[in-house]
């Protein structure tokens, strides 16, 4: 009842009673994270006496899969915690079944804006026009390079492929075959982060029409990207690949390992490198491009959600806004090294300011896409992964499986 809620806000005000508890679920349990992660809300709860935020590491994959199945049941059991760490990509989806809350109105009086925070960042936490979220950490993609395999090829290694043909070109010179086995790869366009989004943004197509917020997989653009990865499979032997990756195993960085000369990745892999692969000479560059300007990347990261059915909505705004723009997201950006979505916030990491190579990813977030934001996303994802499969190995057409997957994602998206 409103006249209790009334009471407590007042003793809460006035330093008497007891704090407002608020549950806190987050997915990631890597040790940095965790305890960025505690070491925020700690802060916060030093700095808001009246909210005590409780945290709760709820296990799950990387996507995040055990948190979702969780958070659903607890949602429409009607006890769902206050605020959750959510992957980005899957807010408009979930906000289009009602089962977060609009922020909207809470932004707007806690001040905050679409402007704080890089354009796809925004794009992703919000739909049909209205904010479900905070955005938080983020990342992009660009082309990883070994300088001394491009020595060792005779290319000048602070001369990096711009466009797709010195892409191809360079990509041959840097193969290594033995007998019918790859002992190097130069470049495979579909490896580590090579996805057709990848390259369909790369290539000048976009996956949505702007005005009617139609699906449109099938941008000619697009199918020339894909048309552009299926001459891999044939040049180099889709089989011959398949073989040479499952060699390299699921725990080896085929990148790291030197069994790849170039591969698209992200941010991450520098960190990971050096610990993993301390000697790797290896340098940073644009996604080439057909006409080798004009470069674009796509980002993803995280969030702070407010689930339907929350008990305690603003002290979880006011949370969800200390992780996105206050000192949670500069505790959190500071000791994992992850980018965060608030645009002025990344040149100002220690880490990055170390390393010149991080430079460029800053670079390239106002250039970056985000996935569609629409109720359909891991279906378009899983659609897009599916038609790439099958093109490269030759079961149908760029253009003939492109129409499908279009077809397909829009009948959904009118139903």
């Amino acid at each position: 009842n409103s006249e209790e809620k009334d009471a407590q806000k007042d003793d809460n005000a006035g330093g008497k009673g007891k704090p407002e508890e608020v549950t806190y679920w987050y997915p990631h349990g890597g040790a940095t994270d965790k305890a960025a992660i505690e070491k925020a809300i700690k802060l916060f709860n030093e700095q808001n006496p009246e909210i005590k935020v409780v945290g709760e590491f709820v296990g799950g994959s990387g996507s995040g899969s055990g948190i979702t199945d969780k958070l659903t049941t607890s949602i429409s059991g009607g006890n769902p915690p206050d605020v959750v760490l959510f992957d980005r990509f899957m807010v408009g989806q979930w906000a289009s079944e009602g089962l977060f809350e609009d922020m909207t109105d809470m932004a707007q009086s806690e001040g905050v804006t679409a402007d704080q925070f890089y354009d796809f960042a925004w794009e992703e936490a919000s739909y049909d026009g209205k904010v479900y979220a905070m955005p938080f950490d983020t990342d992009t993609r660009l082309l990883f390079y070994n300088k001394q395999m491009f020595k060792d090829a005779g290319l000048d290694p602070e001369k990096p492929p711009k466009t797709i043909e010195e892409l191809d070109k360079d990509a041959e010179k840097l193969t290594v075959k033995e007998g019918n086995r790859y002992k190097v790869l130069g470049f495979i366009p579909w490896m580590n982060q090579g996805w057709l989004y990848t390259w369909g943004w790369s290539f000048g197509g976009q996956f949505q029409d702007a005005t009617s917020g139609k699906i449109t997989a099938n941008d000619p653009k697009v199918v020339e990207a894909l048309e552009w990865m299926t001459t891999y499979a044939k040049k180099y032997d889709i089989e011959a690949i398949t073989n040479f990756s499952t060699a390299a195993g699921g725990d080896v960085n085929p990148f790291a390992a030197k069994m790849v000369a170039m591969t698209i990745s992200g941010p991450w892999e520098i960190a990971g490198f050096k610990e993993t692969a301390p000697d790797l000479d290896y340098g940073v560059t644009y996604i080439p491009t057909p006409s080798g300007s004009d470069f674009k990347s796509w980002a993803g990261g995280w969030c702070h959600v407010i689930p339907k059915g929350a008990k305690h909505k603003e002290a979880a705004m006011k949370f969800a806004k200390f992780m996105a723009t206050g000192e949670g997201a500069k505790i959190y950006g500071e000791d994992t090294g992850h980018f965060m979505s608030m645009k002025e916030l990344n040149d100002q990491f220690t880490w990055a300011k170390e390393d010149p190579k991080y430079k460029l990813f800053i670079e390239m977030f106002p250039n970056s896409y985000c996935r569609p934001a629409i109720s359909k996303g891991q279906l378009l994802w899983d659609e897009l992964a599916t038609a790439t499969d099958n093109a490269l190995h030759g079961k149908g057409t760029p253009k003939e499986l492109l129409d499908k997957v279009t077809d397909k994602v829009n009948k959904e998206l009118g139903k």
